[in-house]
């Protein structure tokens, strides 16, 4: 079989794969990895779509499969702007017409784009369109359609506030001793929402800094690829790792534990996590 990825004849080999549902599933999770998404896919001139027939054919029975993909902010930004046109048309509606609005919402692919996706958005809607939820989520979709359109510039304005979140959370010890728990808990808040900006944007980033290739090196794009996410990634998920201590720590009262590990580590990894995707940027001369 002969695999073709937005024109480029990609060099591919296989070891388990059997049927082209196997293939597919790799794909897409090269795909997915790289920053971008699989928009259409054709096997043997015929569109690939939710044919079962199609799905369980053998790989030695297909030629050729030709492979386009879209990066992933772009179709973000089109489902987070379908939501945002959703909720607007949602405010300005007759409240007798608002349950049909949200009912067409809910069968959307954006809808469940975002579901898989931005969990912490589709949450906020998860129990249903009112006043609150809906005003909520007006907001977090006015941020990520922004992240989504140059993420690169919001990333790189975010290091004035990194600075301050950080320092603020070398307070928290000091907070938490002294009984100031109002002042600890608008710390946590604060914090987790950046660093959920944080995250949002490293996924966007990686198709900013791995461009598709012109000439079809899909080679050197998967090394640089690996050298990116796959080490970078390490740093990221050590960090979740520390943070979900921390929050548990914060959560059971244990004000030293979250103290030391909000000095020595949730703060400096996360600064070292902005360093990093910096430093990616500013060698891809973005």
């Amino acid at each position: 079989m002969i695999i073709i990825i937005d024109g480029n004849v990609a060099d591919i080999s296989f070891e388990n794969e059997k049927t082209l549902s196997d293939v597919l599933a790799g794909l897409d999770r090269w795909a997915r990895d790289s920053g971008f998404c699989l928009t259409r896919v054709s096997a043997g001139g015929t569109d690939v779509d939710d044919s079962d027939a199609l799905f369980d054919r053998e790989i030695k029975d297909i030629p050729t499969l030709t492979v386009e993909t879209t990066p992933f902010p772009v179709f973000y930004r089109e489902a987070l702007e379908l939501l945002s046109d959703t909720l607007r048309s949602w405010t300005e509606s007759a409240p007798t017409g608002q349950a049909a609005i949200e009912e067409a919402w809910r069968k959307t692919p954006a809808a469940s784009f975002l579901a898989e996706y931005d969990n912490y958005l589709s949450n906020v809607l998860h129990c249903g369109f009112s006043g609150d939820s809906v005003k909520l989520a007006m907001v977090m979709v006015r941020e990520r359609i922004e992240e989504a359109g140059d993420p690169a510039a919001v990333f790189l304005a975010m290091e004035d506030r990194l600075n301050e979140e950080a320092e603020r959370l070398l307070d928290l010890p000091l907070d938490l001793q002294t009984g100031c728990d109002k002042r600890a808990a608008e710390t946590i808040e604060r914090f987790s929402d950046f660093t959920g900006k944080i995250l949002r944007l490293f996924m966007l980033l990686k198709c900013v800094i791995i461009e598709k290739p012109d000439g079809g090196d899909m080679v050197l794009r998967d090394m640089v690829l690996r050298d990116m996410v796959l080490k970078d990634m390490v740093l990221i998920d050590e960090f979740n790792s520390a943070l979900r201590e921390f929050l548990s720590a914060y959560e059971n009262k244990d004000m030293v534990l979250s103290g030391d590990l909000a000095e020595y580590e949730i703060a400096p990894r996360i600064k070292s996590i902005y360093a990093m995707i910096k430093s990616k940027l500013v060698s891809a001369g973005i």
